[in-house]
């Protein structure tokens, strides 16, 4: 028998000989002492903390602090990469510096309660089904359960809202377009600029805020068709809705048009309301016509204060002019 780094290595008995061999090995192997010698106790290692959950900041703009990362920055909004990628055409390898300023976009969540389905979801906040569901990893039937948390699509689809109003909201009427005056030939070539008036209060629809119309609808000198009106307005002053109906998203998800708000009226109808400041509604209220839905603002891609209004029936965009008197 011989000892190898604390091990014993035995010899090979007979069978005859290995009970009496047993008191041996007992004394010839001893334990290796384990004992660890340390004078100073020894370094406790902490795991850092998850970064608390901000909320995101009106206009959705926040600026990146030193040595954020992609990562960093999406977990303190409780966002994904992805979506900050998206939002702010980021390339690889997704580097961001200090200083820089991030749109983000804040992930939108839904609480299942009674009644609630996937298509009753899609109509609310005027999302694809086939992209809620696969979002959440459902399949059919698609069942839910009161009290689950769904995620959002942060993708708006306008072809969802095309079903008629929901329930609880009566019907409004919509002006039949007023007739187009032949051109003449001494007819100018440029038309005057048009203000809108004051919001009414009866009717069908009216003019979200008093103003003048600096954009008009259709094709502009750059080739680029506005489907809706832009009217400019002192920062702050009311926006409210141009007819009774349901407001269908609160969002900042489409960058050039900052704070948005759709509103889902009868018929298919949906009506508009871009750059907005402050927002005074929340997806799913009901609304009357004239009511404050927001301020005048100048969020998303333009540089003075001024409200994009569209009106658009069956996905198509209308004049609003055809329509509202």
């Amino acid at each position: 028998m011989r000892r190898t780094l604390g091990i014993c290595i035995l010899p090979k008995f007979g069978a005859t000989t290995l009970i009496g061999t047993t008191l041996m090995l007992l004394t010839a192997c001893q334990t290796p002492n384990l004992t660890l010698n340390r004078t100073s106790p020894a370094e406790v290692l902490v795991a850092p903390l998850r970064q608390p959950v901000q909320p995101v900041p009106v206009g959705g703009m926040v600026e990146v602090r030193e040595n954020d990362t992609l990562f960093d920055v999406a977990t303190r909004y409780n966002v994904t990469p992805q979506s900050i990628i998206e939002a702010n055409d980021l390339s690889p390898p997704y580097e961001i510096r200090r200083g820089k300023v991030l749109q983000i976009t804040p992930q939108r969540t839904h609480i299942v309660r009674h009644g609630d389905s996937v298509y009753v979801i899609s109509q609310r906040y005027a999302v694809s089904q086939y992209q809620l569901a696969q979002l959440n990893g459902l399949s059919p039937p698609f069942e839910l359960e009161i009290g689950q948390r769904l995620q959002l699509p942060n993708t708006l689809d306008f072809s969802v809202l095309d079903s008629g109003l929901p329930d609880g909201v009566s019907g409004t009427a919509i002006a039949q377009p007023a007739p187009v005056p032949e051109k003449t030939a001494s007819a100018p070539t440029s038309r005057k600029r048009f203000v809108a008036p004051k919001p009414g209060t009866s009717g069908g629809f009216t003019w979200p805020v008093a103003g003048e119309i600096v954009a008009e609808f259709g094709p502009s000198q750059r080739g680029v068709h506005n489907d809706g009106v832009n009217i400019a307005a002192k920062q702050g002053v009311t926006v409210g809705a141009a007819a009774k109906g349901r407001v269908a998203f609160v969002g900042t998800n489409i960058k050039s048009f900052g704070q948005l708000v759709l509103i889902k009226h009868e018929g298919g109808i949906i009506t508009a309301y871009a750059h907005l400041g402050d927002i005074a509604v929340e997806e799913g209220d009901l609304v009357t016509l004239g009511q404050a839905i927001g301020s005048i603002g100048k969020s998303g891609r333009v540089e003075t204060p001024q409200l994009h209004f569209e009106i658009r029936k069956l996905r198509q965009p209308v004049d609003p002019r055809s329509i509202i008197s």
